[in-house]
């Protein structure tokens, strides 16, 4: 019964997917000579997915986290409109064995609109509010827009190849391709075996932080409890454990710093200047103010809080064999 009243709740959100696939053939049947129909259907396809917009501002208006996600949605749609086609025709015209060089080009382009698009524009898109509660989405965009960004780039150099060498080097440009397929493939299972590896150490060490931080409490704890004994006993136990919290507290710093470096790094891929940080500087400094705080006599609460959304995102990714 959930299931019915959902898709009677929001079945008008199918209207934006379909006019996007209704656009894209439009903009098929354009390039390849039909003029009229292709203008024809491109414009019902723009009217069939404008139809579904009122739909979806009621579905992002019932959950703040979706509203982030529309940006994202637009300037991939936007992207897709323009460099989906060109891929679709060439490939198309592979299948019939009339694909021309200038097919392979028009491919390579639109491939090389769409990898720089999901390279770049989607890490600009990424919403910034509610960074934690997102962190779960958050992982599943960098993991799978990256994967999508190397095999359309992959695929980009292959059309490239095929636009030079079709029509004289035939059989290894095949060749070629079937490598680069594979290396495909090979990229795709590094990139979520990245992401799962880092999950799982940034699981690790934030259960590790917790603990630490436990101890710590538990420290003050006892402190507290002998400031109520006489002097002489309050005296031999300082002396017995030390006199303060000095170890309870760097242990607490150290396995910090060792989780700060972690949240710091990219899910998608080892160069940063293009690569989804696993959390923004804006968050992870703001959990390191917490921890700081914290480690100064504050609650340990606000920083408890972060650790474990940060752990919720991570336990469906740990792999401690990745």
């Amino acid at each position: 019964m959930t299931m019915v009243r959902t898709v009677r709740t929001h079945w008008r959100l199918a209207l934006l997917p379909l006019g996007f696939a209704i656009i894209v053939y439009g903009d098929v049947l354009f390039r390849d000579g039909r003029r009229g129909v292709g203008q024809f259907v491109f414009l019902g396809g723009w009217v069939v997915a404008i139809s579904g917009m009122p739909a979806l501002t009621r579905y992002l208006k019932a959950n703040h986290l979706r509203e982030g996600v529309l940006k994202i949605f637009v300037i991939l749609s936007m992207v897709g409109s323009l460099a989906v086609p060109g891929p679709i025709v060439g490939l198309v015209k592979v299948i019939d064995g009339t694909a021309q060089p200038v097919n392979y080009r028009q491919a390579a382009l639109s491939l090389s609109l769409i990898y720089i698009a999901l390279t770049i524009l989607s890490r600009i898109a990424e919403p910034k509010d509610h960074v934690l509660e997102r962190l779960t989405s958050r992982i599943q965009r960098a993991a799978i827009f990256r994967v999508l960004a190397n095999v359309t780039g992959i695929f980009a150099v292959v059309a490239f190849l095929g636009a030079r060498f079709v029509a004289t080097h035939p059989v290894p440009l095949i060749s070629t391709g079937l490598t680069l397929v594979v290396g495909a493939a090979v990229v795709t299972h590094k990139t979520f075996a990245r992401a799962r590896k880092l999950c799982t150490q940034i699981h690790t060490g934030t259960q590790t932080l917790l603990r630490d931080l436990d101890e710590l409490d538990r420290a003050r704890s006892r402190t507290t409890a002998s400031r109520s004994k006489p002097w002489i006993l309050r005296l031999r136990g300082e002396r017995e454990s030390g006199g303060g919290h000095g170890d309870e507290q760097m242990a607490v710093l150290r396995t910090w710093d060792a989780v700060k470096l972690g949240l710091s790094t990219p899910v998608d891929t080892g160069y940063r200047r293009v690569g989804l940080p696993f959390l923004t500087d804006e968050v992870v400094a703001g959990i390191e103010e917490k921890v700081r705080a914290a480690v100064g006599g504050a609650s340990a609460g606000p920083a408890r809080a972060d650790l474990l959304a940060i752990q919720r995102a991570c336990s469906e990714r740990v792999d401690i064999l990745a």
